[in-house]
């Protein structure tokens, strides 16, 4: 089945990433990846996405200037390479997250094309009953 995103733009594809925890805040709230980048002033959707079509090591590197830039998570400062590993692991790879921009096109067009079909069908539907019950 093709990945296709929701309208808002907000694709569960990165939902694994997103949700996963990176440590708990000074008042001990477990804080997400996606409110990690929300707190860093960044749209958590498109940072993932763009993460996913980075090479392994670059997006590594991406993330990590991130966590480091993000001072409310004191355990991040010890941690914060074990942390970044493991948050990459959770990313769709760049190279699934490309062709599956591809099969969403072609998802797309064959949403298109099944639209296409059913007017048709509906046309040809309208057409023999104007022909049945005409008088």
């Amino acid at each position: 089945m093709a990945h296709v995103p929701t309208p808002l733009g907000l694709d569960p594809q990165f939902d694994q990433f997103l949700y996963t925890p990176v440590g708990n805040d000074q008042a001990g709230t477990s804080v997400t990846v996606l409110s990690m980048l929300a707190r860093l002033g960044l749209d958590p959707w498109r940072e993932a996405s763009d993460l996913a079509a980075l090479s392994k090591s670059s997006a590594w590197q991406r993330l990590d200037t991130l966590m480091a830039r993000f001072t409310d998570v004191p355990s991040l400062v010890g941690d914060r390479a074990d942390v970044t590993t493991r948050l990459i692991a959770s990313l769709p790879r760049g190279d699934l997250y490309d062709s599956s921009k591809q099969s969403g096109n072609q998802a797309s067009k064959a949403f298109d094309t099944r639209i296409y079909f059913i007017v048709a069908a509906a046309v040809v539907i309208v057409q023999v009953g104007i022909l049945l019950f005409r008088d």
